[in-house]
């Protein structure tokens, strides 16, 4: 989606993903992400996109996609068929983010999500002084055009994951730059990080 930040997203991912990988980028958008990970880490990638122009324009770079909804087409996939599955801005756009979530673990050995944080303070000071539903770089659709279904935050997205069997690996501060491990909720993140980055894999039994 629109919201990802080239620069920062694309080398933090990138960090999280050894050499020669096999990756899948559910909702891949134009494909920039996967053109990334080629040149930087010669990955063996394909995408899934749910709009089919953005799948023509991957097709035009060369890029290995099909047209598929997250929330539809995961299931197809065998069971630990890609090392790294990757969604970004696009888990709030699920109509089951728990079911994706799952999908994605049991189809990878470790799947890397964004999401948008909407607890992040400026929201939460949005809420409060306008009483309206916020509009800002990170959110920028009006409350009747939005595709998000499902407003998240960063402490949502961990309690989901111990719901779903799903371990966090490590988290990223994209402020910063940095890959923590991950060592439970804190306070400083859930409020004041625009977005969750999350490297995780399913708890094997």
């Amino acid at each position: 989606m629109s919201l990802i930040n080239e620069k920062k997203d694309f080398k933090i991912i990138a960090d999280l993903i050894p050499a020669n990988s096999s990756v899948i980028d559910v909702g891949c958008n134009d494909g920039s992400l996967l053109e990334f990970l080629k040149e930087e880490k010669d990955i063996n990638g394909r995408g899934m996109e749910i709009d089919q122009q953005k799948v023509q324009l991957c097709l035009s770079k060369g890029i290995s996609v099909i047209e598929g909804d997250a929330d539809l087409d995961l299931y197809d996939y065998p069971d630990n068929l890609f090392d790294y599955s990757i969604l970004t801005y696009t888990l709030q756009a699920t109509k089951s983010p728990k079911n994706v979530l799952s999908e994605l673990v049991r189809i990878s050995s470790k799947a890397i999500i964004s999401f948008p944080n909407f607890g992040h303070w400026k929201i939460a000071t949005s809420l409060l002084i306008n009483r309206k539903m916020p509009i800002s770089e990170k959110l920028s659709y009006s409350w009747h055009e939005t595709p998000n279904l499902h407003f998240c935050t960063i402490n949502d997205f961990i309690d989901l994951c111990e719901e779903a069997g799903i371990r966090i690996e490590k988290q990223a501060n994209l402020k910063t730059n940095r890959l923590n491990e991950f060592y439970g909720k804190n306070l400083l993140n859930s409020y004041f990080n625009e977005v969750g980055l999350f490297l995780v894999s399913k708890i094997k039994n």
